[in-house]
């Protein structure tokens, strides 16, 4: 069995459940040692933050800020995010940096339904930047890639709501690509017409 040495979690978060989990093969980066937290034994999946965590909120209190090509900033509310058709999709959340893969059932809303509810004026070739509420982490899709149907933002995880710890109250979920792409605590959506790049490229 080979679990990440305690040098790795600089923090744990609560979990959902006591269970904790001995995954084989997970292969910590040398650059492992800056991300915020680390907990490879978590249930149902693995809690990974580069950054420290946002404070929590309840999923009741949700704010989501869209700005697109207009420049005009609007809030969305649950009450409003909450009236879209609401999707189970299952896939692998797979990250290749810890090489490691679990397979989930997430809840929530296909992102092109909500460009769609909220008349998101883009430009067909543009990018959609998906902001933390960390503060510090984004993520970048191209306006193609975020109208796929498998793209969603996510508030349920196998059946529970989503925990704090796994990116609660809302989170984007790709799971065509690396999991970094699917960003934690979502507060904001911005249109550009060029990708601005996303956390990993800007940090190498």
């Amino acid at each position: 069995m080979t679990t990440a040495p305690s040098s790795f979690s600089a923090q744990t978060l609560p979990l959902p459940t006591s269970e904790r989990i001995q995954r084989e093969g997970i292969r910590p980066p040398k650059f492992a040692s800056k991300f915020a937290v680390l907990d490879f034994e978590a249930s149902p999946a693995p809690i990974i933050s580069m950054f420290e965590p946002p404070a929590a909120r309840e999923l009741e209190h949700f704010r989501l800020a869209l700005r697109d090509d207009s420049l005009k900033t609007r809030i969305i509310s649950w009450a409003e995010l909450g009236a879209l058709p609401m999707r189970d999709l299952e896939a692998d959340l797979v990250c290749q940096i810890f090489n490691w893969h679990e397979r989930i059932t997430w809840t929530g809303f296909r992102v092109a339904d909500v460009l769609a509810a909220f008349e998101v004026d883009a430009h067909p070739e543009g990018y959609l930047k998906f902001s933390s509420a960390d503060g510090q982490y984004f993520e970048t899709l191209s306006l193609d890639d975020a109208r796929d149907p498998r793209v969603m933002l996510a508030t349920g995880m196998n059946g529970e709501r989503l925990g704090h710890e796994y990116g609660g109250p809302v989170r984007l979920v790709v799971p065509f690509l690396q999991g970094y792409k699917s960003v934690k605590w979502l507060d904001r959506i911005e249109t550009f017409r060029h990708d601005p790049a996303g956390i990993k490229r800007l940090l190498g």
